[in-house]
């Protein structure tokens, strides 16, 4: 059974631009991003999740040992994991700002968005020339 739940303006109007560009409800991007959170929590000591939740300069120490041990997991050796899920089709990562990354097979990537559930690539920008 579902329940009401207050959520802040700035949360909402996020979730409605990442919503659309995954093509995703609003209601499904925020459970997604509360599963992902509670993955991270979940890997953190308490007072690293305090220090993360603090508005603090790059510099401070607990948030750069943070950062790292987010990066270790990103940036760790996955390659047999992204061969089979790349076998299996397209791959699809965020992109920041709202946008999707498509990964093919053969490598090949592309910026875009989704529109009903079918991946649309972004128009290249125009080449100007510099005087």
């Amino acid at each position: 059974m579902g329940m009401s739940l207050k959520i802040s303006d700035e949360l909402l109007k996020d979730a409605r631009e990442e919503a659309k560009a995954t093509d995703r409800s609003i209601t499904s991007q925020i459970e997604h991003w509360a599963r992902l959170g509670r993955r991270v929590e979940r890997g953190l000591r308490h007072e690293e999740v305090v220090n993360l939740k603090r508005p603090a300069p790059e510099d401070n120490p607990v948030v750069q040992s943070i950062l790292a041990k987010l990066e270790r997991v990103i940036t760790g050796d996955h390659s047999d994991l992204a061969k089979k899920l790349l076998e299996s089709g397209p791959v699809y990562q965020g992109a920041g700002g709202g946008r999707v990354e498509r990964i093919l097979p053969d490598g090949t990537r592309s910026i875009g968005h989704f529109v009903d559930k079918r991946f649309v690539p972004d128009e290249p920008k125009p080449k100007t020339r510099r005087r």
